[in-house]
């Protein structure tokens, strides 16, 4: 049995556990050997990574992603992933962004929506590369030192390299928009502000809600429910860096009904109040 067929039978057997609700992990940046991942991992944050040297796979929705030297790759962590295979001499530079952060750039929506939707987003231009391959090891020297006003400049300027040069490039067959689940996602997206239910959301790719939960939880790992929950909280972060409204708009605008389910879903998800990351933000600028 190759080693791609074992792991696929360890997937069908973990899709019934429950990853804990995703954190975040700052701003944060490792070069390493990267550690073999026992089951899917989640964190709240946008993920970078650049492998310099060598070959490592991840399984990302269900898909076996095998990230080459000198691509820079880019997913949202809340989507439930797992590195399965890493060739004994690997050099792998990671880094992890505050979804706040991130949002605060106000990055072309293509990009943005691309990563909430669960794309797992590669740079595969080879004169890019090249730049990459001396700047993001830059970035981890300098954020291990504790200098990031300059990194993240240079994180800004880069994802917006990306996210203009994606617009240039015609949209791909077979994307996250093609697949039932990603349509689902998709729709929760164009709607997230107005009640949701999974009937709703079933019936707009044309599946039964038993069978739209089921592909949707195998898809991305995550609930239809918490996959919305998550979505909104996103946008509320966004607003709360980019405006100055009150934080009971904000919910409203975000797609939630009260404020206390607005302050449970955010305080799951984010480990804060609406208030101190607004404060946090502010006392960063």
């Amino acid at each position: 049995m190759s080693r791609s067929e074992v792991i696929s039978n360890e997937l069908s057997s973990r899709r019934g556990v429950k990853p804990a609700a995703p954190g975040s992990l700052g701003l944060s940046s490792w070069r390493c050997q990267p550690t073999l991942m026992a089951m899917p991992h989640q964190h709240g944050d946008i993920e970078l990574n650049l492998l310099l040297d060598g070959m490592v796979t991840y399984v990302h929705r269900e898909q076996l992603v095998q990230l080459a030297p000198g691509c820079l790759s880019i997913f949202w962590g809340a989507i439930p992933h797992q590195l399965v295979e890493a060739q004994p001499a690997c050099d792998f530079c990671i880094f992890t962004i505050p979804l706040e952060l991130f949002l605060g750039w106000k990055l072309p929506d293509g990009l943005v929506q691309a990563l909430l939707t669960g794309e797992l987003v590669v740079d595969g231009d080879a004169a890019t590369a090249q730049i990459d391959r001396l700047l993001l090891p830059r970035w981890h020297v300098e954020l291990s030192a504790g200098e990031s006003t300059v990194v993240l400049k240079e994180m800004e300027a880069r994802l917006w390299r990306l996210a203009v040069a994606r617009q240039r490039t015609p949209a791909r067959a077979g994307g996250t928009v093609d697949s039932r689940a990603g349509r689902m996602a998709h729709y929760i997206v164009s709607n997230y502000t107005a009640p949701l239910a999974i009937a709703e959301i079933a019936g707009a790719v044309g599946l039964h809600p038993t069978y739209a939960m089921t592909c949707f939880k195998q898809t991305f790992g995550v609930t239809i429910l918490e996959y919305t929950m998550q979505y909104r909280v996103t946008q509320a972060q966004r607003l709360l860096m980019t405006s100055d409204d009150s934080v009971i708009d904000i919910a409203l605008q975000s797609g939630f009904g009260s404020l206390s389910s607005f302050y449970a879903a955010f305080r799951r998800y984010t480990g804060r109040t609406p208030k101190a990351m607004r404060q946090a933000a502010k006392g960063a600028a």
